[in-house]
């Protein structure tokens, strides 16, 4: 038998594990676009859709996924759902149709949905409240190891054997991940969910996590915090240095392989930082504030240095990581019992921005004059500087929020 510390050490392990695959696949297209966008004629506004409906159909399982957790546990439920995954890396590997890559975006989404949302849940179960924003920062930036490999290793093997293989492979991985999901997660207060279940499980309560007070004002910072750093890191940012800084597949995948690796360190360090700033809201104001900084700047230069651009990309990723302090400022809100609801909407509503902003701002590239063989300068100008405002207004929105929770 484990010890309880050796048991949850190795949970940790399975959790890194699963949203290793969910960050691998849901970024994976990011280096890749430009070819496809050649390949399958397909122009920005449906490279938009094809890169935001992974998380159209990642946000609108969350509510049911909550549900699911509350009443069965975390367990059964991720070794249940990861098996869309399994099916949507092998229809996008035989896909040879804009629609059939579609179809496998909507089923990798759909089995993803589980893996950080179970994750959080389960680290609320085995963990003290004040260790969470800890235990959320290792997980996100362990599991970045996924972005990493959709980057500059994921190019290169796309070079050498083509990027179908690559997407069998996933598949077998998301498969053995489902089987360490299986054998190895165990829940915890399981009592609690079993004696609560009657009234907290009926899904005619799921929002009431609606009526906290500060909830409101975080909505807009959910749908705007994980966008702002996907719609470059996940699509946009290759076609961008491809079109306007003329770099090919290698260059684009080191400086997105850079990004996500400072990401990886920002989720490390802004799951920390509330020990320093002495809030999560004031993280998040430090992590929001630069992301539309640099924006700004991403919008507004043309011809740079290449080690300029290398480290403006770092940067970015690394602020782009205060995602993992709205996370932490959700969980001081709300008891352990309804923990799974309330991190399942708060994921909704993260998720649910990705797919918004990642298909608007394709619609703003292919009206400013973008199509499958590229875009103009301007394009891009306008459609980072749409997700600068609206993360500058959701900031204004989420001043109005404080960490101490409502009495139900």
């Amino acid at each position: 038998m484990f010890t309880h510390k050796n048991q949850f050490f190795y949970i940790m392990l399975v959790l890194c594990a699963g949203y290793t695959v969910s960050q691998f696949l849901r970024t994976s297209i990011g280096v890749l676009s430009p070819n496809m966008m050649s390949d399958f004629n397909i122009n920005p506004n449906d490279m938009g859709l094809l890169g935001g409906v992974f998380f159209l159909s990642f946000a609108i399982f969350q509510i049911p996924a909550g549900i699911l957790i509350d009443r069965f546990g975390p367990r059964k439920v991720m070794s249940s759902v990861i098996i869309f995954s399994v099916l949507g890396s092998i229809i996008f590997a035989l896909s040879n149709s804009f629609y059939s890559l579609l179809i496998g975006r909507i089923f990798m989404g759909l089995g993803c949905s589980i893996c950080l949302m179970g994750s959080l849940v389960l680290i609320t179960r085995w963990s003290d409240t004040n260790q969470f924003s800890k235990l959320a920062g290792i997980i996100l930036a362990v599991g970045g190891i996924g972005g990493l490999l959709a980057t500059t290793p994921l190019s290169h093997f796309s070079e050498l054997y083509g990027w179908r293989l690559s997407f069998w492979l996933a598949a077998v991985v998301t498969f053995f991940v489902m089987l360490l999901y299986y054998f190895v997660l165990e829940d915890r207060d399981k009592g609690l969910i079993i004696n609560k279940k009657n009234k907290l499980i009926s899904p005619k309560n799921l929002f009431f996590v609606l009526k906290e007070r500060n909830f409101k004002f975080m909505i807009p910072m959910s749908l705007m915090s994980y966008s702002s750093l996907v719609v470059i890191l996940g699509l946009w940012g290759a076609p961008y240095l491809k079109d306007i800084h003329g770099l090919d597949s290698i260059e684009r995948g080191k400086i997105l392989m850079l990004m996500a690796i400072s990401w990886n360190i920002g989720s490390f360090v802004f799951g920390r930082l509330r020990s320093i700033f002495g809030s999560y809201k004031r993280v998040v104001i430090f992590g929001s504030t630069g992301v539309i900084f640099l924006l700004f700047i991403l919008s507004f230069i043309s011809n740079i240095n290449s080690t300029y651009l290398y480290m403006l990309f770092c940067i970015l990723g690394f602020f782009g990581a205060f995602s993992v302090a709205l996370i932490s400022h959700y969980q001081v809100l709300f008891d352990k019992e309804y923990m799974g609801r309330a991190l399942s909407t708060a994921n909704f509503f993260n998720f649910g921005g990705v797919f918004f902003i990642q298909w608007l701002t394709g619609k703003i590239i292919f009206i400013m004059g973008g199509n499958s063989s590229g875009a103009p300068i301007d394009a891009y100008r306008v459609a980072f500087l749409f997700v600068a405002i609206l993360l500058f207004v959701s900031l204004c929105i989420y001043l109005f929020t404080n960490e101490e929770k409502n009495n139900f």
